[in-house]
């Protein structure tokens, strides 16, 4: 989905496929894209978003937001694969936006590749998050995230709240399945603490998922789970079940949407 200056732009298609563009207003200064994604689609609405301000306003700023940024997890020539990120980033670029506003990138390739980036500090989602759920101690569910989050989050760089972190090992291979986790919460007793899992971005869930079925075997009393970008089919998966040993999710809505799910909690946040 995308919105120019707060209004829906390119929601309607005609039966062969054809985008059907309504006029949305444009100002002469500086205007706002965002950027909901959803499909591919989205990339060709942006596209078509940005001709109509140029052709309206040809001297107007025209920041984006793109709070997920799509291949973000395509950051790497695989074998077998096309490089996505460089593909999709060089795509971004060629559009000479001012800004482009993100949230929680997954990969430092996204702010490599990508010019103007703008990225969003997460500390007011956490601290949203912190005031519903009441966590004793934040998790970091892989290695990725205990390196990063200590660093991004206030909490913990002020010894506001314990952290722990777990470590998972994959097979070698195309399938990447799980084969072993394991926790190190050191000296932090679990019993009876409620736990707020933090990372960037949710597909099944598989991983906090294990991590929090080991928590509550330890006798770990609640879990929730931040994550700045869930993906839709997440609702198709055990993680948001009703016996879940996660009770809560809570996410930007960068992706997730149209779903009303009492396990699952949009966080919105204003900026400037």
């Amino acid at each position: 989905m995308i919105k120019v200056n707060g209004r829906i732009f390119g929601s309607e298609q005609f039966s062969n496929g054809e985008v059907s563009y309504k006029p949305v207003t444009v100002k002469p200064d500086h205007n706002m894209i965002e950027l909901f994604f959803q499909d591919n689609k989205d990339i060709t609405d942006l596209q078509f978003a940005v001709e109509f301000i140029r052709d309206k306003e040809p001297g107007a700023e025209i920041d984006l937001t793109m709070l997920y940024v799509p291949y973000g997890r395509m950051d790497r020539p695989i074998n077998g694969y096309v490089y996505s990120l460089k593909m999709f980033s060089n795509i971004i670029n060629r559009m000479e936006f001012a800004r482009i506003y993100t949230l929680d990138n997954h990969s430092n390739g996204i702010t490599d590749l990508l010019e103007h980036v703008v990225e969003l500090d997460i500390n007011p989602y956490i601290e949203k998050v912190r005031e519903l759920f009441r966590p004793d101690y934040l998790f970091f569910p892989d290695a990725g995230a205990m390196k990063k989050y200590p660093q991004k989050i206030n909490a913990c760089a002020r010894n506001q709240i314990p952290y722990f972190y777990g470590q998972k090992q994959r097979v070698l291979d195309d399938s990447r399945e799980i084969i072993s986790y394991e926790l190190f919460n050191n000296d932090l007793s679990l019993t009876g603490k409620r736990i707020l899992i933090i990372d960037d971005i949710c597909c099944t869930g598989g991983t906090v998922l294990r991590a929090a079925n080991i928590m509550r075997q330890r006798g770990v009393a609640d879990i929730a789970l931040w994550v700045a970008h869930c993906e839709n089919n997440v609702i198709k998966y055990d993680i948001v079940r009703e016996n879940s040993s996660i009770s809560k999710l809570y996410t930007s809505g960068s992706i997730i949407r149209n779903y009303t799910i009492p396990e699952i909690e949009v966080i919105h946040r204003e900026w400037g």
